[in-house]
């Protein structure tokens, strides 16, 4: 490895938007492990992809809903990789339902991975980051974060506590040289039939685009830069200004 090469690990990196993430990292010199839960052969073909600009890619499996899954995928990295310049933290799942109708089971499953495990995944990439004398953490979260969106009332406030777990980590990190921010995407043009059509969204979106991702990518690869040097407990907001809006579009003239 040389000198300057850097290192990521990014996390559901199999499709969307950690796909995207990852292959930005390849695209400029990181070597990437790319974790996957159920997606073997689009995290495999994502592999394949990132190697094509030369660097290093591995798939890493495992669950991150609880700490032994956790664990098991820095076990697995540790072994693959010499170091952890960049730790992303993109795994999640979301799951929608009227305020009264979401299940015992999709909750669970929400904090679970969403925000249990990526406390347990910011701690090891921590403890890695310390032995090493620094490195970056991002996290990746929602713009519901900071919205009241019908059906997803878990999902936000799940979300939320992520944001907030990211700043905790900022400050408790900081002397150890870790830097962690938050980057915080709206609907995201990840090919996904789930979304619809990105048109029938536009109104709610100052822009009227969805953001990409690999801008998403972008985004990471600049908080790991040294032109963020200073930026530690941020969050950026990419959505299209979606959040920004509390009235009806023709209100603001769009």
């Amino acid at each position: 490895m040389s000198e300057n090469k850097r290192t990521a690990l990014v996390t559901g990196a199999g499709m969307g938007i950690g796909r995207g993430i990852a292959l930005t990292l390849a695209q400029n010199g990181y070597d990437v492990a790319i974790h996957y839960n159920s997606s073997e052969e689009t995290a495999l073909e994502t592999v394949r992809e990132a190697e094509k600009y030369g660097v290093k890619a591995a798939a890493i499996n495992a669950s991150l809903s609880g700490k032994s899954g956790v664990d098991l995928l820095f076990d697995r990295f540790s072994a693959e990789f010499e170091r952890l310049d960049l730790f992303v933290n993109n795994a999640g799942v979301t799951k929608t339902a009227a305020f009264d109708e979401l299940s015992e089971s999709d909750f669970d499953l929400m904090c679970g991975l969403d925000l249990k495990g990526s406390y347990y995944c910011i701690s090891r990439a921590g403890q890695i980051m310390k032995s090493q004398g620094g490195g970056n953490i991002v996290v990746i979260a929602s713009n519901n974060a900071h919205m009241n969106t019908p059906r997803a009332a878990a999902y936000a406030s799940v979300k939320a506590g992520l944001v907030h777990l990211a700043r905790h980590a900022a400050v408790e990190l900081a002397r150890y040289g870790i830097r962690v921010n938050t980057i915080s995407p709206g609907w995201t043009d990840t090919g996904s039939p789930r979304l619809g059509k990105k048109e029938d969204t536009y109104y709610k979106i100052p822009l009227k685009r969805w953001c990409r991702p690999e801008e998403i990518g972008a985004a990471a690869l600049f908080l790991d830069s040294p032109a963020a040097a200073s930026v530690t407990g941020a969050e950026l907001v990419m959505d299209g200004g979606a959040s920004l809006m509390s009235d009806m579009p023709e209100r603001y003239g769009l």
